[in-house]
């Protein structure tokens, strides 16, 4: 009997993994979307497993854009390896996303049933979590791993914590192995914090309260990864707190509704998007004050039943998980993804409080039956809206006409798209919404540079920047628009304004050196202004930046630096045609320089700057 209980087991753990994947296998043929870009596709710290260790010690590895520091580092260490495995080929990405959506099924299941849930329940609670459409932006969103790889450490925390404790003893390389998983998911996500609440939660459920106070040292050491969690990473804190994107009391409000709207989302999940019809609440209206009566309603029922601790259970997961967003404020107000984790508080509920297999009649059967492939089929049609990033957002935009943010990121996948009519389109929405959004009005802008409409985009850079001032970026593309125009003055008076007001990463000192050598012939300058580019400069562009400091160079007679710089460009890029062309110009006239190593380098390269010389014929000489 019990090794068909064991094998009865298993063919339920197979069929939920198998479930819980088959769900989500088209996500495999799908792309990157938004966060994705930043944080993965153009994020060049996951680049190589030999820099993971300052995945640990720099927050802003996180992502390409500084000013997006997080910490997490597992989660990155994660899309590490799979860019070591498979390159940027999304992919990959997606299918470790939904395998692990498929192992945290079955941890779920076994958490059910260490919780001392009847089999049958717990496997109906585990279907639930499997199935239900509001998963889908967790395993669809390949950053939406952050949720669902702390999930995994996270449950398997609570499981190897309750098989410390199992018959009563206490093994210490289970509780060793509940540590380790609780502090690897903290370092994937810092929603994992809560962990060291829900443990003493659940042993309320199984125990009581006097299994509470005897295991407090073991709380204790959850506390104090949290405190160093929190020691280490309180830079990041601070910042979200002492620098909140809202006041307190308007996120108090605003999350006041965001929790009633959650449960609606989680009981019934449809309408689901990537941005939700949701507005900041100012004061206590009237959705505030009757939101908060139902939360008190709620919480009075849940007091009423604690002779049953399981509602009191589910509620307080759910609470505690959505807890942190509903403090610290965030610039989305509420988001699907966050539900994933927290959403097990309500497979709780539906564990404990729905159908249960073998003691309910014929129509019960079918209703569940009926239910949950309704919900499956909820899933895969959800799925189809994360195909790409123009899907995506025609959907959300469709869902949610009075967000800006939908708007926004249609028009630039209609621009990616080549789409430029609707793109511009999709921007003038977004700016009805906020006429005088920055990120909108720069990227129309830029649209109309590309449509060949330069005075409409001058119009509307000038009008972002007259409203703020302080956007680089956009005092960028208005300097490159009027340099491309030779207003090469009035440039230079926009590239210096930008670096007034902020770190334009090299490239205005770049085109103040290329302005200074093209228009003033100030050599000496130019190679000045090369070198500061230089020096604060990413990766990208180098190439450039050198050939034009060899250009100033050989102006200044200084032949062997120039073909140096030459050099340098070619060793950055060996394809960069520009840097070719000029080098074998430079060796037409002057023949191979230098001596030594430099001259032996050079040699290797005369050839190749000889082939781009004589082949090039779009490239126009610097020199």
């Amino acid at each position: 009997m019990a090794g068909s209980g064991w094998r009865h087991r298993r063919w339920r753990e197979t069929l939920l993994l198998l479930l819980s994947c088959a769900l989500y296998l088209p996500s495999l043929g799908h792309g990157f979307h938004y966060d994705d870009f930043h944080s993965i596709v153009l994020n060049p710290h996951i680049r190589a497993l030999s820099d993971a260790g300052g995945l640990f010690r720099d927050f802003q590895t996180f992502s390409s854009n500084p000013e997006s520091a997080m910490f997490r580092p597992v989660l990155m260490l994660s899309f590490a390896l799979n860019y070591a495995l498979a390159g940027g080929a999304p992919a990959s990405y997606h299918a470790v996303n939904v395998f692990l959506h498929g192992t945290n099924t079955i941890l779920l299941y076994w958490v059910l049933l260490a919780l001392r849930i009847d089999p049958g329940r717990a496997l109906l609670g585990a279907v639930f979590f499997a199935v239900t459409p509001i998963n889908s932006e967790a395993v669809n969103y390949v950053s939406g791993r952050s949720e669902v790889l702390m999930a995994f450490f996270f449950l398997s925390s609570c499981l190897a914590y309750f098989r410390c404790h199992e018959k009563g003893g206490v093994r210490l390389p289970w509780a060793a192995m509940s540590l380790l998983c609780g502090a690897l998911a903290l370092l994937t996500k810092s929603v994992a914090v809560s962990l060291a609440v829900v443990l003493p939660l659940a042993d309320w459920l199984t125990g009581g309260w006097a299994v509470v106070r005897q295991r407090w040292k073991y709380y204790t050491a959850f506390v104090a990864i949290n405190v160093a969690y929190v020691t280490w990473t309180s830079s990041i804190i601070d910042r979200a707190l002492l620098q909140p994107v809202r006041s307190f009391d308007i996120q108090l409000f605003t999350q006041l509704k965001a929790a009633v709207y959650y449960i609606a989302l989680v009981a019934l999940p449809v309408n689901l998007s990537a941005e939700h019809q949701f507005r900041i609440s100012r004061s206590p209206e009237l959705a505030v004050v009757v939101s908060f009566l139902l939360l008190l309603s709620l919480a009075a029922v849940v007091l009423k039943l604690r002779r049953l601790p399981i509602p009191g259970f589910a509620c307080g997961w759910w609470a505690l998980l959505l807890l942190p967003s509903a403090i610290v404020p965030l610039i989305v107000l509420v988001n699907e993804h966050r539900l994933y984790l927290a959403g097990v508080g309500f497979c709780v509920a539906v564990a404990t409080c729905g159908w249960q297999p073998g003691k309910s009649g014929k129509v019960a059967v079918v209703l569940v039956a009926l239910y949950t492939i309704c919900l499956a089929a909820g899933s895969v049609h959800r799925g189809s809206a994360w195909e790409d990033e123009l899907s995506l957002w025609e959907d959300a935009a469709r869902k949610a006409p009075l967000m800006l943010k939908p708007h926004l990121r249609l028009a630039d996948a209609l621009k990616q798209a080549g789409r430029w009519r609707e793109a511009e389109a999709a921007y003038l929405r977004a700016l009805v919404l906020r006429p005088l959004h920055p990120a909108a009005g720069n990227n129309l802008g830029q649209l109309y540079a590309e449509m060949g409409r330069p005075e409409a985009a001058l119009e509307r850079f000038r009008a972002v920047l007259a409203a703020s001032p302080d956007k680089v970026s956009t005092r960028l593309n208005l300097a490159n628009l009027l340099l491309r125009r030779l207003d090469w003055r009035e440039a230079r008076l926009e590239y210096n304004r930008a670096l007034q007001y902020g770190d334009a990463g090299g490239v205005a000192h770049g085109h103040l050196a290329q302005i200074a050598l093209t228009f003033q012939e100030d050599a000496d300058g130019a190679v000045v202004l090369f070198d500061q580019a230089l020096a604060l400069s990413g990766q990208e562009g180098r190439a450039g930046l050198q050939t034009g400091r060899g250009v100033a160079l050989r102006r200044l007679g200084r032949y062997k630096e120039a073909e140096a710089a030459y050099l340098a460009a070619i060793d950055l890029d060996s394809r960069h045609v520009d840097s070719l062309y000029n080098l074998g110009n430079l060796y037409e006239r002057c023949g191979p320089i230098g001596g030594g190593e430099l001259g032996l380098h050079s040699r290797r390269r005369y050839r190749l700057g000889r082939a781009a010389l004589v082949q090039s014929a779009g490239p126009i000489a610097h020199a």
